[in-house]
């Protein structure tokens, strides 16, 4: 019954916005406008919403219609925001935020049920806890089992690493990034600016330990070169390799996104440009099996804040 009542009300406020002058906004072209006024670009809004350039813009175009006052200036295909456009913004954020937590303090209010999501994390590790904690602040009541196992094992969605030439089934590519090379100052290798990697056999390598998907993608990439790397040492930590390499104890693979940057004046990251490594994040989902709304929830919020760690 309440799940109802939250849904209906929900849908009242999606529906439209009325306003003292008569006329009705709809609430979509009003989240439109949040994000296009972010970006001041309509073709970055409609990445991020998810979809075309153009209902983008014609919801802007009916937005300003409706209002009767221009919301940006246009020059050319460029965009500003305007003094009007400004002030709308402003009205509009604590607005929004308020009715995009309702759903959530409605169900606080009402003593609902938690519900939890098996969430099986093969790559982008380091991401995980600032991940979930934004979600949880938009979502309290959703939570979370964490697991390492393999893809066969049970679980709601699977966070996990591919070649850029393998498709994974039953999932949505969150993210293509590519591989650099992280050197410690006092190697020579540093003095450049980018390297081959069929260059480094002499190197000293510290890679991720084995039932790591990165490592075996890595791997791949120095048989493609006709050798197999000295590896130094092995951690499961992206930390403690980040550490390893500012010590001046070895090189390493560093994933251009998911590892951010390496955060240290005693070591840099260097492109490689041969071979081309790159690799591809999944999240995936057993078959016939996204049918729960917190698991659509969850796996909608997981591609935008991929998207907008791009963006970052």
């Amino acid at each position: 019954m309440f799940k109802s009542v939250v849904q209906y009300i929900i849908r009242l406020f999606y529906i439209a916005v009325v306003y003292k002058g008569g006329f009705v906004l709809e609430l979509f072209q009003l989240r439109y406008f949040l994000i296009v006024a972010k970006y001041e670009n309509f073709s970055k809004a409609a990445d991020e919403l998810f979809i075309s350039q153009p209902s983008v813009s014609k919801a802007i175009h009916t937005l300003e219609t409706e209002l009767g006052v221009s919301l940006f200036d246009r020059f050319g295909k460029r965009i500003k925001l305007n003094n009007a456009g400004k002030a709308l913004q402003e009205r509009l954020k604590g607005v929004m935020a308020t009715l995009d937590n309702l759903p959530n303090e409605l169900r606080v209010a009402s003593g609902a049920s938690q519900t939890t999501i098996v969430l099986n994390v093969l790559a982008a590790t380091s991401l995980l806890s600032d991940m979930l904690s934004k979600f949880k602040k938009e979502y309290p009541l959703i939570n979370f089992e964490l697991i390492q196992k393999d893809r066969t094992a049970k679980c709601d969605l699977c966070i996990s690493s591919s070649l850029p030439n393998i498709l994974l089934e039953n999932g949505t590519l969150v993210l293509s990034e590519e591989l650099k090379l992280a050197v410690p100052m006092t190697s020579k290798t540093a003095l450049s600016s980018s390297v081959n990697l069929a260059d480094l056999q002499n190197e000293s390598f510290i890679i991720l330990n084995k039932n790591h998907m990165l490592r075996d993608i890595t791997l791949h990439f120095f048989k493609l070169c006709g050798y197999t790397p000295n590896v130094a040492f092995e951690s499961d930590s992206p930390q403690m390799i980040r550490e390893l390499v500012s010590a001046g104890l070895g090189t390493t693979v560093w994933p251009e996104f998911t590892w951010g940057k390496i955060n240290s004046d005693k070591a840099k990251l260097l492109d490689i440009k041969n071979p081309i490594c790159r690799r591809n994040i999944f999240i995936t989902w057993p078959e016939n099996n996204i049918a729960k709304q917190e698991i659509q929830i969850f796996l909608e919020f997981a591609k935008n804040y991929f998207k907008q760690l791009i963006q970052r």
